[in-house]
């Protein structure tokens, strides 16, 4: 049998990787005051059509369906904002005393495309999100927060970030006019295109096929009003002036329906590929049924990320350390083991054996598979005399210690503090 196809076992150093991508971000939150939430690995079909937008390519085409025996159609989340979305609306998290409220997220979401290096069918997110601020302070906290990411993993020489800010009402109205009478005027354009000027004329901004010929369209600056436009401004240089270099990208528009005002992306700079990707929603809490509360945040392409890491060697992962190995040798030496080890265990010290250890050559064998700083040989003779040798693999210096100060030892063993 084999795993799916786009899906990923990760084990051993793979898994210490992830572990160490999730506590270095977990570690920076702490300090902004997130707290985390987690939610079902499925959701209700109509989540995502509410939320992410019916004629998204993720709604259309990327979600893993399937109907229940009380015939209701669920969805493998294929993003986590809309199911963040609902739980703040059904939980009622958004009373005033609440709010701003602040949640991460960490866990796998799933969308049927084609696999690639860093985008699998099942891959992980990473996100945060921040409801009840609609302040420009709040818009520029969560880019810093994002540039810090990108500074913890020491990658943010290799990337980029980009941003744009999506205006919205009647100058939102009058820009898809023109922009449609633009594109109308384009000969051959792909069948998603031609969906999006029925449905949501900005996504063809954002067509991965077809976005060469649309080089000449009006520009979003244009049409922008007065309000917005200064916000907008007011972004860009705070940026700069915190020593955060941003680009402007009228182009980008985010594959998702839900998003309002400013957007960005923090992309590849060889492949243009958005390792973390976001922007403000105001809109979808309450187009999912709750009250009008502002809302912002984003996510982190989690396989992309550790690919970026691990390409320019900025993650340095070593084998565990023990502090103690031991080899029993005897049966009543199997036996004490176990009872010192749970003991050792209790006064947080890092201990392991191979119980398939038979001989002492095989001890010896097996202690140089793992990295250990002191040896502890348990046989009938150390139990009747009541004389443990422990040899530190760091000085090779041996000492005798009676059972009961085995563990005292090596507390005030320099190594094993």
């Amino acid at each position: 049998m084999q795993k799916p196809k786009g899906t990923q076992d990760i084990f051993l150093k793979e898994a210490k990787k992830w572990r160490w991508l999730s506590n270095e971000f977990i570690d920076v939150l702490k300090k902004y005051n997130f707290n985390e939430i987690i939610t079902p690995i499925f959701e209700s079909k109509e989540v995502f059509v509410r939320g992410v937008g019916s004629e998204t390519d993720v709604v259309q085409k990327e979600m893993f369906e399937f109907e229940d025996k009380s015939k209701r159609i669920n969805v493998l989340r294929p993003e986590l904002t809309a199911p963040v979305v609902r739980s703040f609306i059904e939980n009622k998290m958004y009373a005033n005393e609440n709010l701003p409220l602040k949640f991460f997220y960490n866990g796998p979401a799933f969308r049927y495309e084609r696999p690639q290096a860093g985008r699998y069918r099942q891959f992980n997110q990473f996100g945060i999100e921040v409801f009840g601020n609609d302040s420009l302070e709040q818009d520029i906290e969560i880019i810093l927060l994002a540039n810090k990411f990108i500074k913890t993993c020491k990658v943010d020489q290799l990337l980029s970030i980009e941003i744009n800010y999506l205006i919205s009402g009647d100058a939102r109205k009058k820009y898809e006019i023109a922009l449609l009478d633009e594109v109308n005027k384009i000969k051959e354009i792909c069948a998603d295109c031609e969906v999006r000027k029925e449905k949501n004329i900005l996504r063809v901004l954002d067509c991965k096929i077809d976005g060469h010929k649309y080089k000449q369209l009006p520009k979003m600056s244009k049409y922008i009003n007065e309000t917005d436009k200064l916000r907008f401004e007011q972004i860009v240089s705070q940026l700069k002036t915190l020593n955060v270099n941003v680009k402007i990208n009228e182009k980008l528009v985010r594959g998702l329906d839900y998003y309002t005002g400013i957007v960005f992306e923090v992309t590849n700079v060889k492949t243009s590929q958005a390792v973390i990707a976001g922007g403000r929603y105001n809109n979808l809490v309450e187009n999912m049924g709750g009250p009008s509360i502002p809302a912002i945040g984003f996510a982190v392409g989690w396989e992309r990320m550790l690919i970026l890491i691990e390409e320019n060697q900025t993650l340095k992962i070593e084998d565990n350390q023990l502090d103690v190995f031991i080899i029993p040798i005897s049966d009543k030496g199997r036996i004490i083991t176990n009872k010192l080890m749970n003991e050792m265990r209790d006064e947080s010290i890092i201990v392991d054996t191979n119980w398939n250890i038979s001989k002492l050559k095989n001890g010896f064998k097996a202690s140089e598979k793992v990295l250990t700083k002191n040896l502890i040989i348990i046989g009938d003779e150390s139990i009747c005399t009541n004389a443990y040798e422990i040899k530190s693999k760091v000085s090779d210096k041996i000492v005798k210690v009676k059972y009961d100060e085995i563990i005292s030892y090596l507390k005030l063993e320099k190594g094993c503090k």
